[in-house]
């Protein structure tokens, strides 16, 4: 059995493309394509999906390597990838933004640790919150309807297709998330501080001998953990519909009803 070079560059081509696409969410994407996950990890699993996939595909006619639209064809397929794997990501910030804004209400916002997940600096409450929401993400089988919703990206939006204003449009509104679910989230416990906080107040004015500094501090830390323990459950609420928004964009932009 013979193959000619038009062949072989359209199954190498074929390859390609589904690597690339997937090699952008796995470098974007929350969990999977996370700091602390080693880079030979991501590029081994970025080819081990790509191996599942590429065989389901049809054939695609092959291009010129390096010219004009085989360049653009490249970076169209990693745009989907890391469009896609920001979408999820977004929905962690909005949960780090929420826990800051905590932080910053209960007097925490001195307390900063290291984010393995993120690779930054962020304060423990948002650490901790990070973590809690990467447990979540993992019991709902996030990961695994992300690499579903991916493999099924490439019937529903093909390599010679690519993201429109439209989409781009979409994801740009979906941005807004960050702000308004981290401020939904983090509104009630904030309502609930400053409340705590006028009460100090309050008090120091009626004992104006009490040190506010010496007892302000801890009253409004305690409360803050009270508070976040008795929110758990909506805090998880809240993080849930998020991450449904989430997937509502994800299937929108990748075509898929």
């Amino acid at each position: 059995m013979e193959f000619s070079e038009a062949q072989l560059m359209a199954w190498m081509q074929q390859y390609f493309w589904v690597f690339v696409r997937v090699g952008g969410v796995m470098a974007i994407a929350p969990v999977l394509g996370a700091r602390m996950v080693s880079p030979r990890i991501r590029v081994l699993l970025s080819v081990l999906l790509t191996l599942i996939i590429a065989p389901l595909l049809p054939g695609a006619a092959a291009q010129a390597t390096f010219g004009g639209a085989w360049l653009l064809t490249m970076m169209q397929q990693l745009l989907i990838g890391v469009s896609a794997g920001f979408v999820l990501l977004l929905v962690f910030e909005a949960v780090v933004l929420g826990a800051e804004l905590v932080s910053y209400s209960m007097g925490l916002g001195f307390a900063q640790l290291a984010d393995p997940l993120r690779g930054v600096t962020t304060p423990v409450l948002g650490t901790f919150l990070t973590l809690l929401t990467t447990l979540l993400f993992i019991s709902l089988g996030g990961h695994l309807i992300l690499i579903e919703m991916l493999a099924r990206s490439f019937t529903t939006l093909p390599v010679a297709a690519g993201l429109g204003r439209a989409d781009v449009a979409m994801l740009l509104g979906f941005g807004g998330t960050v702000f308004s679910g981290g401020l939904q989230l983090a509104l009630p416990v904030v309502i609930a501080l400053l409340v705590v906080n006028l009460a100090m107040g309050v008090i120091s004015r009626s004992a104006p001998t009490l040190n506010l500094f010496a007892v302000g501090f801890p009253v409004t830390l305690a409360a803050g953990l009270m508070l976040i323990r008795a929110g758990m459950p909506a805090i998880q609420e809240g993080t849930i519909a998020l991450f449904d928004h989430a997937w509502e964009v994800l299937a929108t932009l990748l075509r898929i009803r």
